[in-house]
């Protein structure tokens, strides 16, 4: 058996990947944790207000939503000069097409090592950016099979931090399978898991029996100490 599949008796697919991955994890800025659905990058800027763009985003931009609501897009890790030799298939050459696709979606972590890495990474990019300090990011937390049993047809995985050249990223190669949809998971260990398209956490919530600590499975919170419910 090959050492990048899982050994279990749990069944393949959709079902299998949300008994393997109970919980998944969501990290927003702090200004725009209020929120009641999570969107894509594209849609933000579309209800901000801003012109679409595939560019390269190298800072922190503030956006505000319809009745004031802040939400905050973060820089990317995606330069042409850095993610151009690790895109093939119908991406190559094409950097903006691939930031495209992935400013489509909204991500998850699926492990927890991955989730504070990441969480580390925002607070010290933060401090350095024009934005400016802020507080904490906030996690939202959300049970994989009431995620799933939303939004399976538009759910995808991927082995890679596909946003990321750096480190390993930059040796990752990315094309049309980078993204798998999540009926396809074989075992295979993720990283990520993305949704296209916005993500209603209320009626999520409805769906799950809440073992995450929030009445039906979502929560936010900035540590495990202080957790809030979401809604």
């Amino acid at each position: 058996m090959s050492p990048n599949l899982i050994r279990r008796e749990r069944p393949w697919g959709t079902s299998g990947f949300a008994a393997h991955y109970k919980q998944v994890w969501h990290v927003i800025e702090a200004e725009g944790a209020g929120c009641d659905t999570l969107y894509p990058a594209v849609t933000l800027r579309r209800l901000g207000g801003w012109p679409a763009g595939n560019a390269n985003r190298a800072d922190f931009d503030r956006l505000t939503l319809p009745a004031g609501r802040p939400a905050i897009l973060r820089p990317q890790l995606m330069p042409d000069e850095r993610l151009g030799p690790t895109l093939a298939g119908v991406f190559a050459g094409r950097p903006e097409l691939w930031r495209d696709h992935i400013d489509q979606h909204v991500f998850f972590w699926v492990s927890e090592d991955r989730r504070d890495r990441f969480i580390a990474a925002c607070v010290r990019s933060r401090g350095r950016g024009v934005a400016g300090p802020g507080s904490a990011p906030v996690v939202i937390a959300i049970e994989t099979a009431a995620l799933l049993a939303a939004h399976s047809a538009v759910t995808f995985f991927s082995r890679i931090n596909s946003g990321s050249t750096i480190r390993g990223g930059a040796r990752a190669r990315r094309d049309e399978q980078t993204l798998r949809p999540v009926e396809d998971w074989r075992g295979e260990r993720v990283v990520e898991l993305a949704i296209r398209a916005p993500v209603p956490l209320e009626p999520v919530a409805g769906r799950a029996g809440g073992s995450s600590g929030a009445s039906g499975g979502v929560s936010k919170y900035v540590n495990d100490a202080d957790r809030l419910t979401c809604g």
